[in-house]
């Protein structure tokens, strides 16, 4: 069939049409459907702005509902894109940033470079990083390499290199110039965008507030938008715990975006505040309002409401706690003196929950990053949790594990007596001496194992610590958690257990004589207070091991329902026999009552068990400890106690008969309304 030249013609046109119809329904689709938001948005201009509205981060309770952690209604500014100048949007940041420096307020930024007025030059300033440290100058390095800089031989020439690329006038101060680059910087990280404003600052001054509304409001440049702000109710208490919030870094970012997390997001930087941070974390909302040519709203174009986080139960009994961290501060304060350090820990045996944590000098979570560097020049290092990752040779404390290992291997029997002739002179290059012998020349006389654990006698724990020898002494240290994680939600120090192996891997020799240390509880033994109350736990448990842990339980805002419950999990199980059991309480129960405790507790009426520790340090004074349970005959608190060169052992265990005595009164109405007194002796 042949066309003629009119039908080819129509073809050819109809064709060019066809073509011509489905380019622009092709280009449609890419304008309303691909990329319609984007075009949207740019058409709006500044017509239409959007304001992020902050989910509450969940609030963290005490065991009892009190809050530790909590919210206060908050404001913070937001910058939005609009159509202005290089140099406009420059002036406009540097003039809020002034506004905010000379009212208290900080720049919401990662920017790591500051201006010193002292020596009028640019700075590295890296919050969380020791500047003396080793990790300084690696920090720098990675940031960088990260930004690729390493061309540049000088911090200033890197500020200058910034201040070329967002254009900053000569005309402005180094203040002002490193604030714009601060700033800018920030931006870049975060994506700013016209759908995505920048918060340049929280928790601002009602002054700056409201300058923001009365300068840049109207010119939708920036405006005030609702937040909230982390409060801690409480102060300073549990602070090593609680830890800390802070903006979402760009590398934070890249991890969780796909969790929902947008780059102006606060998050739990460390302690509970990050191990809960999925349960805590709320969802924003948003509103998007079109503004009419006044400057004003004319209406709401979408919205949606946030919704808060889960709120955290803890393990931790407020009350009890404020009276451990009391008690920690003034014995710390008499044994050693203001600049003195020390740990406490107060666990519910039978569940592995922690009733109290507390370590001495501890600091202002609120403050934090401005009082960081002063925190960290402190010789007493505040921010170190010396309760979770402080690791001591436990000394005396550590003869409960020797005597469970002596009688559960059958090196001795409740029944075995040793005497104590003052000197150990079983090996002729290695001659220990009982204390008691080289303070006095006396001697404990023939005891056996509850009575050794009443006067701390080493001669005895010398003896049976030699017949059994290190591996047995080892077995049962893994079997009763020492040198082991406890399991707690945070960074913990898993400690030492003193061995051959161990020596050696260090670059040491092991001797004979270091079997007789290590059964008193020093040579290379180190432990945290954490891992002592869990050990004394476990005895009291006759072998079985709980996981020690912080949080009770999170429950959703709204619905009341639990969302994460922790229920008690034992770690492993090791029974030890009732003889065992009760010659080893009975020993403990000696301590406070005629032994090495005595003076603290002689006029106790609770009856409970204890021991005490002294441990020698190659930088100063002994450490001395305290471990203990009450009630005795039906146990519900163990405390672990050590305070750094801390003259005697009675100012540890006095902390312990603090704890021992605001428990009662908070559980039982006060310590004479138990069957647990001493009337029964």
């Amino acid at each position: 069939m042949e066309f003629n030249k009119k039908t080819i013609k129509a073809l050819v046109i109809a064709g060019i049409v066809g073509c011509l119809a489905l380019a622009c329904v092709i280009r449609l689709y890419n304008l309303q459907i691909v990329n319609g938001e984007d075009y949207r948005a740019a058409a709006d201009g500044s017509s239409v702005r959007t304001y992020i509205s902050k989910a509450p981060r969940g609030e963290i309770l005490d065991r009892n509902g009190i809050p530790i952690v909590e919210n206060k209604p908050g404001y913070n500014i937001q910058i939005f894109k609009t159509d202005i100048s290089n140099d406009e949007l420059n002036q406009n940041l540097a003039d809020i940033a002034e506004l905010l420096r000379e009212n208290g307020g900080e720049l919401s930024t990662t920017f790591p470079i500051v201006y010193n007025a002292e020596t009028g030059a640019p700075e590295y300033s890296f919050e969380g990083v020791d500047n003396e440290g080793g990790e300084y100058p690696q920090k720098i390095a990675e940031w960088e390499s990260e930004n690729k800089l390493t061309d540049f031989s000088t911090l200033r020439e890197i500020v200058g290199y910034y201040e070329d690329k967002y254009g900053v006038s000569d005309a402005f101060d180094p203040q002002a110039a490193l604030d714009v680059c601060a700033v800018r910087y920030e931006m870049e990280q975060r994506n700013f965008s016209r759908l995505n404003p920048f918060i340049m600052a929280t928790g601002a001054d009602e002054i700056v507030l409201q300058k923001i509304e009365e300068t840049y409001a109207a010119q939708g440049f920036a405006d005030v938008a609702n937040d909230t702000v982390r409060t801690y109710a409480k102060g300073n208490m549990a602070a090593h715990i609680l830890g800390r919030t802070g903006i979402i870094y760009a590398e934070e970012y890249q991890e969780l975006k796909d969790k929902g997390y947008g780059m102006n997001d606060i998050i739990g930087k460390d302690g509970l505040e990050a191990v809960l941070e999925p349960y805590l974390k709320g969802k924003d909302g948003y509103r998007r309002v079109r503004l009419g040519t006044d400057g004003r709203y004319d209406d709401e174009v979408a919205s949606e409401a946030p919704h808060p986080g889960n709120y955290a139960e803890l393990t931790i009994d407020a009350n009890l706690q404020e009276a451990v961290e009391s008690s920690l501060k003034t014995r710390v304060t008499e044994a050693v003196g203001s600049d003195g350090a020390g740990a406490a820990i107060a666990v519910d045996p039978k569940s592995g929950e922690i009733l109290a944590v507390a370590s001495y000098p501890n600091y202002n979570p609120e403050t934090f990053t401005e009082d960081y560097d002063k925190l960290l020049k402190r010789d007493s290092n505040p921010l170190f949790n010396r309760a979770l990752n402080g690791a001591y040779a436990p000394g005396s404390t550590f003869k409960i594990l020797t005597s469970i290992a002596g009688l559960e291997s059958g090196t001795i029997t409740p029944d075995t007596y040793i005497t104590d002739r003052g000197v150990y002179t079983y090996y002729s290059d290695y001659r220990p001496t009982c204390l008691v012998y080289s303070s006095s020349g006396a001697t404990h006389g023939t005891i056996n194992v509850s009575e050794a654990i009443g006067v701390s006698c080493n001669y005895f724990f010398y003896d049976i610590g030699r017949q059994m020898g290190i591996d047995t002494i080892d077995e049962y240290c893994e079997k009763f958690g020492l040198g082991e994680p406890t399991g707690i939600e945070l960074s913990e120090s898993s400690g030492i257990v003193s061995s051959p192996k161990e020596r050696e891997a260090a670059g040491g020799e092991w001797h004979p004589g270091d079997v007789l240390q290590t059964a008193i509880g020093q040579s290379d033994n180190l432990f945290t207070p954490a891992q002592l109350a869990s050990y004394i736990s476990t005895m009291l448990n006759k072998g079985k091991r709980y996981r020690l842990h912080l949080v009770k339980r999170t429950v959703d805002y709204e619905t009341g329902e639990a969302t994460m419950k922790n229920e008690p999990e034992v770690l492993s199980e090791n029974p030890i026999s009732d003889s065992t059991f009760d010659a080893v309480k009975e020993g403990m129960r000696q301590v406070v009552a005629d032994g090495t405790a005595a003076k603290v507790f002689n006029d106790f009426p609770l009856r409970v068990g204890g021991k005490t520790g002294t441990a020698e340090v190659s930088d100063g004074a002994d450490n001395v400890l305290f471990t203990g349970f009450a009630p005795y005959d039906n146990p519900e608190i163990v405390v672990a106690v050590v305070i750094e060169h801390g003259a005697t052992s009675s100012f540890a265990a006095q902390i312990g008969r603090d704890i021992f005595e605001k428990y009662m009164e908070l559980y039982h109405g006060g310590i004479n309304n138990t069957a647990n007194t001493d009337d029964e002796d």
